[in-house]
């Protein structure tokens, strides 16, 4: 038993070390094109550096194809080569084998979700910085998906004067819980000035129901409360964004966090949720396409390949579907996991019923 399993093995691997590097040279070869059709400068080692971080991104969609291809190709070569009846023959049933290749499903699964915790967010960072120095660092367009949140963050706008904000939303040059700090030669806090909310135009803040606490004089402290007030700080939007860093939320970790802070302050947070529910639920498709695939694959009926690859289009497009749908709030974020539950109710189906069938 324990040989057969190494030898299904060692086939996956085979096929694996195939399919995913040759779906990954076609995919640097399009993100090749892309970028030299877009770049004005020419650099050929930042070209290499940027298509090398961009791989992360493009190993996390292709894996769950490239696992379901080997998977049809493993039970293919078992099914020509009349391998799978001396494995039958021996006892061992059909389930068994299926059960063997899934828990490999499940091992990649695990990389994958380490991919997009761990190695995805720093790449994608880099990645973003190389690409506007390959277009000679011109203000590259932002597009309106793009998702321009930070949160519970200090900052130093000159040498003795600090500012926080517990949100801030670039695209909308709005935020929420701002602290103005103000210190002496001897960093001795001279003023604070606390506001709820705040809008940024140029080097104007214009702030909302606050106060300005004057302790310049600790025998005299002065409070004033204000409903509008306007700030002149030597500091527009642009060179504030430059101070952050701001960075898109990629993982799980960042897109919880983030929606998380957009909810607590009141801001639009029906996209956020819905991609880190979306993402959460795609995050399990190696293993959860394979566990429906499996069953229909032991068989010499190529019309069943047909059905697989056609619910492969439909997992993707259904997930997006009603992810789509949960950001209007006609139903609950997590009602994208319906996909996830029915791929894997018709897998258990199917495995439950597992049987060779030879025409």
């Amino acid at each position: 038993m324990k040989k057969l399993y190494i030898y299904l093995y060692k086939r996956f691997l085979f096929y694996f070390l195939i399919i995913f590097p040759a779906f990954a040279t076609i995919s640097v070869l399009v993100e090749l094109i892309e970028l030299l059709r877009k770049i004005k400068h020419m650099d050929v080692l930042k070209i290499l550096m940027y298509i090398g971080l961009q791989l992360p991104e493009k190993a996390y969609y292709m894996l769950p194809i490239a696992v379901v291809i080997v998977l049809v190709l493993v039970a293919r070569e078992l099914i020509n080569s009349r391998e799978i009846y001396a494995i039958l023959i021996n006892g061992i049933s059909l389930k068994r084998i299926s059960i063997s290749l899934l828990i490999l499903t499940m091992f990649l699964t695990i990389l994958q979700i380490a991919n997009l915790e761990l190695i995805m967010p720093k790449a994608k960072t880099k990645a973003g910085l190389i690409y506007l120095e390959l277009k000679s660092k011109e203000k590259e367009k932002k597009k309106k998906e793009e998702i321009d949140i930070v949160y519970n963050t200090w900052i130093s706008v000159e040498e003795k004067f600090f500012m926080y904000f517990a949100f801030l939303d670039f695209s909308r040059r709005e935020g929420k819980n701002l602290i103005l700090i103000k210190f002496d030669n001897d960093f001795n806090p001279v003023y604070t000035v606390e506001a709820e909310s705040f809008k940024i135009d140029k080097n104007k803040f214009y702030l909302e129901k606050g106060k300005i606490i004057d302790v310049s004089n600790i025998y005299d402290i002065y409070i004033l409360d204000f409903n509008e007030e306007q700030w002149n700080i030597n500091l527009d939007l642009h060179k504030l964004k430059q101070l952050i860093k701001v960075k898109k939320p990629i993982s799980l970790t960042q897109l919880y966090e983030t929606a998380k802070a957009a909810e607590k302050f009141g801001h639009s947070y029906a996209k956020l949720w819905s991609k880190f529910y979306s993402k959460l639920a795609t995050v399990f498709s190696p293993f959860i396409l394979a566990f429906f695939a499996l069953p229909l694959l032991w068989t010499k009926n190529t019309n069943r390949l047909f059905i697989v690859f056609i619910a492969i289009l439909g997992y993707w497009y259904g997930t997006a579907f009603i992810a789509s749908i949960t950001e209007t709030g006609i139903i609950p974020y997590y009602s994208v996991f319906i996909i996830d539950i029915l791929y894997l109710v018709l897998g258990l189906i199917g495995l439950s019923k597992l049987k060779f069938i030879e025409l």
